[in-house]
């Protein structure tokens, strides 16, 4: 009897030790309805943070506790706890549910359960991700988040705009802060979309306060795909595409072009420059000329696989991107290694390493702007093989500047992180995590020499080299403590990161180097002609952050943040600053009052409040220069002394910008949260913002101003989104997904600054200004009142005085309003006629399965935003015109509103703004997933083809190339010629079109197959 109580206890301490250890568990997650895989559900081992989701195949692997507890959620599904007792394989089947508890999000330095978070973030993962191809991790979610406006200019390799919220500073760096697997970083053009499991976005100051001082603009995160425990599975996913401009800009063509300058010629009294009777055989479509189909291809392999006691994840992907403009290339190689090793009982750590290769043939997009201006009587080469010219402009053949254009760039960037995870008690962990991104640079340009005419040539070779590096680390540690017992859930999460930028930008040039490709080198060029430069910045910033999470009941929620930045950016004075947040929530379906209603799923409501930074400002914004090289005469012998000067005014108490946000949120899911949706109001302020403030003229300059942190910005707005998913039967289902976004953006205060001019036409023309009271880069115009339709007209618009109001104008010039009543029209007489910022954003997606074919529709749209049309503007003389200026006005044409014939300067008027209302199809998708019956048998796990169409349908009354146009020009403060922060010109000059790049839309091919 002894040795059997004996053997029971040594067999139970057995059984204990194994449930003791971490195993590796893999399983299927389908639904109930159909026993279709439900790809995107989440499993978290209960009372951690550890977590996965599943693939397509609703397959998942995934490293837990041997006595663990695993909890089963999916949008809409009731949600399962599976004890693991050992069990190394578990499959799960999910049922509709009116409870959704368990979906997690990830966050700042961790991850979340939905239901428990309460500021506002919103993303797409899963299939969403999957099913529609896509080449950046914005581009994924255009359109989708509520909130979230986003501007691609459709050149290869170009960085899109991003912006959350409304724009929030003036001077200062407005693209969102971007978090890749834990590693901060400013830049994901280098990322593999098919790398991407996930995008959130944390789009108010109770989710990004924990990013403290750079969570001004919202934050990004993005996770990568990791490997999984199971046999070694082989995914391909790749398409080739054609891209083509989506629209054209119809010109005038010879006869009407000729006729046009003749009429303008003769209004100033010179004679005709074409015989009409008689005109060149030329009939050149300059925009034909210089633009092509393009041919694109992506090409994406991953193996991914895994044991008990490791996973690996590797990936390569290879991006050519042939742009519509001739020559325009961009091509690109990717690398990712994602792997995770359990060292021991308590400790896991792991690798995710991104590296990325990049080659860019560069083109001038003022090349579309010549095309528009260039006459259609010019050829593009003569009949001796010459590029065509001629005397009537100054555009010059677009053609040649394209041929004669040599420039390339090429680089590389290394990304990633090392972390190691060690479990110190049951409830507590410990991350490290080590992360680094490092790229260089390359830039070659050479000029060749070159006629075309007097007016375009070059007669000196020069070539053009230069270098950059930036390098960056950060180290994170944190504890995280996680508990639940009861109806209290308690979690918390404290640590420190430490970061170090460093940048190095190096630039020579040479004349007089041979045209030969293989003899570009500088030191084939003329010694005596050689230029150099070098400029960098070095900064650093440490922190503690700290973040507690409390729920009581699943219905009462508090979330707490509190971030202690320093950062050299900024004098020592001002290195230091807090940022605290703090939300509330209130879970009302777990109400007894509402438990147990049959039609209300859940319904939450939620409030925050915040403090977030944003110090993306140049580093030296606050070190004075001297100039050495001023001498001075001194003393009774009148010797010179040597000296120096002070550049520039700084502002030595430099700061940065503050914005505290308000934030009111209301969630909700109906009919077993089939219909589910947000709807939120929020109010930041940003104070503090830098703005230009004029100097005391008796500092020798009266239009000198320097940088300071006097300005004030608000964003108003409100988001709505509803999303609708319904399995009709086992065969079909669909989802409707619809959000809304108002935002208001003004500037409530200057401070003394000076208000900032800009959108320069290049012709001595503005058409910006952005000052208090205002939207950020208001078109400021004068104002039209139709055209002077014949003299009797004109002579009667007089001042006060009887004297003309308008002295130099002729019958079918635009009338000008003298706004201000004072008999003169001036600047004064300027308004401001609204701003790029739209009104109202829309985005509408729609999928459906049916049996074994899935197609999506993504679309999005801008209402209330206005554009000014500055390739209409720009004109010195002699340029050609659109075909609608056929209705122009003529003796014989006076009923009309379309001005005459001229070549003088346009002034900045109203009549050159348009609406920039648009709604654009960007992706239209089909797909057919082959039968399994049928893969099976050669050994393959799923394959599917697609086809996809991508911008290919845009609705909008905008005449010209694109309705959507980020700022591409830089912008002068005061009266000043010099550029303020050309980096971020966008912000404050959005919506001039002079040099944009039009829209390009994209025909694919694709297919998905995993082994």
């Amino acid at each position: 009897m002894k040795k059997s109580l004996l053997t029971l206890l040594v067999v139970l301490l057995g059984f204990t030790v194994v449930m003791a250890q971490n195993i590796t568990v893999k399983g299927k997650v389908t639904g109930a309805d159909d026993g279709k895989p439900i790809p995107g559900a989440s499993i978290l081992v209960k009372g951690t943070t550890t977590g996965t989701i599943t693939d397509f195949d609703g397959n998942y692997s995934l490293k837990v506790p041997a006595d663990g507890t695993l909890v089963f959620s999916f949008l809409g599904m009731k949600t399962i706890e599976q004890p693991v007792n050992g069990l190394k394989e578990i499959n799960v089947t999910l049922s509709t549910s009116t409870n959704d508890l368990s979906e997690v999000r990830v966050v700042g330095y961790g991850v979340q359960r939905k239901q428990d978070i309460t500021g506002s973030i919103a993303g797409v993962q899963g299939a969403d991700l999957i099913k529609q191809p896509a080449l950046t991790a914005t581009q994924a979610i255009q359109g989708k988040v509520a909130g979230v406006q986003i501007v691609n200019s459709g050149a290869p390799g170009a960085d899109p705009q991003v912006r959350i919220r409304g724009t929030g500073t003036i001077l200062g760096g407005a693209s969102p802060l971007y978090v890749v697997d834990g590693v901060i970083t400013d830049d994901i053009r280098n990322i593999n979309n098919s790398d991407i499991v996930s995008v959130d976005v944390l789009k108010d100051a109770s989710a990004a306060a924990i990013y403290g001082v750079r969570g001004a603009n919202g934050v990004i995160i993005i996770t990568t795909r990791a490997g999984e425990k199971g046999k070694m599975k082989i995914s391909y996913d790749g398409y080739v595409s054609a891209n083509v401009a989506a629209h054209k800009v119809k010109m005038a063509d010879s006869k009407l072009y000729a006729a046009y300058t003749n009429e303008a010629l003769g209004y100033d009294g010179q004679a005709p420059a074409f015989d009409l009777n008689n005109l060149p055989p030329h009939n050149t479509d300059w925009f034909d000329a210089i633009t092509r189909t393009g041919v694109s291809q992506n090409h994406n392999l991953s193996v991914s696989g895994g044991t008990d006691k490791a996973t690996y994840y590797f990936s390569m992907g290879y991006k050519s991107d042939q742009g519509i403009l001739d020559g325009n290339n961009y091509d690109r190689l990717t690398l990712r290694s994602n792997n995770t090793y359990k060292v021991a009982k308590f400790l896991e750590v792991g690798d995710n390493i991104g590296l990325s290769r990049y080659n860019s043939d560069n083109k001038p997009y003022s090349a579309f702007t010549a095309a528009y201006r260039q006459a259609p009587t010019v050829p593009v080469k003569d009949a001796n093989g010459n590029y065509g010219f001629t005397d009537i402009n100054n555009v010059g053949n677009p053609r040649a500047t394209l041929d004669y254009t040599n420039n390339q760039s090429w680089g590389t960037r290394i990304q990633g992180s090392v972390y190691a995870k060690v479990d110190l008690l049951k409830h507590l962990q410990f991350k490290s995590n080590m992360g680094v991104d490092f790229s260089e640079g390359h830039g070659r340009i050479y000029n060749p020499v070159y006629t075309v005419s007097a007016t375009q040539k070059n007669e000196i070779s020069q070539l053009t080299l230069n270098q950059s590096t930036n390098a960056h680390w950060i180290w994170d540690n944190y504890f995280t403590y996680n508990n639940h017992w009861g109806n209290h859930r308690l979690k918390l999460m404290g640590g420190t990161t430490a970061e170090k930028y460093r940048t190095q930008f190096m630039n020579a040039a040479r004349q007089n180097v041979p045209a030969q490709k293989n003899y570009w080198y500088l030191d084939l060029g003329d010694a005596a002609s050689a230029t150099n430069g070098s400029s960098g910045t070095k900064s650093t910033r440490n922190s503690y952050l700290g973040r507690v999470n409390y729920s009581f009941a699943n219905k009462y929620l508090f979330t707490g943040t509190l971030r202690y930045d320093g950062s050299s950016m900024f004098p020592s004075n001002n290195r230091w600053a807090t940022f605290p947040s703090i939300g509330l929530g209130w879970v009302l379906t777990q109400e007894n009052f509402l438990k147990d209603n049959s039609w209300l799923s859940n319904l939450k409501l939620r409030g925050s409040w915040g403090k977030i930074g944003n110090d993306a400002i140049p580093s030296n914004a606050f070190i004075y220069t001297i100039n050495s090289g001023l001498a001075y005469v001194f003393g009774p012998d009148q010797a010179y002394t040597n000296g120096g000067t002070i550049t520039d005014i700084k502002d030595p108490n430099l700061k940065w910008e503050v914005t505290t946000e308000k934030d009111l949120g209301l969630e909700y899911g109906l009919f077993n949260n089939r219909l589910s949706g947000e709807f939120d109001y929020y109010n930041k302020l940003t104070s503090d913002a830098l703005i230009f403030a004029p100097i005391a003229a008796i500092f020798g300059d009266p239009d000198a101003a320097y940088l300071t942190n006097k300005a004030d910005i608000r964003n108003i707005g409100f988001e709505f989104s509803a999303n609708w998913r319904n399995k009709v039967n086992s065969d079909f289902s669909y989802n409707i997904g619809l959000n809304m976004t108002t935002n208001k953006n003004r500037i409530e205060r200057v401070g003394g600054g000076l208000p900032i001019t800009g959108g320069s036409l290049s012709n001595g023309q503005v058409t910006t200004r952005t000052e208090e009271g205002q939207p950020i880069g208001s078109f400021w115009v004068y104002q039209t009142d139709g055209i002077f339709h014949n003299q009797s007209e004109l002579d009667a618009y007089v001042n006060s005085n009887g004297q003309p109001l308008m002295p130099n104008a002729k019958p079918g010039d635009l009338k000008l309003v003298d706004r201000n009543h004072d008999g003169v029209i001036d600047d004064n007489d300027r308004y401001y006629a609204g701003s790029y910022n739209p009104k109202l954003m829309i985005g509408l997606n729609l999928g459906m399965n049916y049996k074994n074919w899935d197609f999506s529709v993504d679309s999005y749209g801008n209402f209330g935003g206005k554009i000014y049309n500055g390739k209409k503007a720009q004109r010195w003389g002699g340029e050609n015109i659109e075909a609608s200026l056929t209705n122009r006005w003529t003796p014989n044409n006076q009923d009309t509103n379309i001005p005459r014939a001229s070549n003088a300067v346009p002034v900045a008027s109203d009549y050159y703004i348009e609406s920039g209302d648009f709604f654009r199809f960007n992706n239209l998708t089909l797909g057919y997933t082959l039968p399994k019956t049928l893969t099976e048998k050669i050994s393959i796990s799923r394959c599917r083809f697609y086809v996809t169409a991508q911008n290919a349908i845009t609705l909008t009354g905008y005449s010209g190339y694109n309705p959507e146009l980020p700022g591409q020009i830089s912008l002068n403060s005061g009266n000043s010629d010099t550029p303020v922060n050309t980096t971020n010109s966008g912000t404050l000059n959005s919506g001039i079109d002079l040099s944009s790049y039009p829209e390009t839309a994209s025909y694919l091919l694709g297919l998905n197959i995993t082994f």
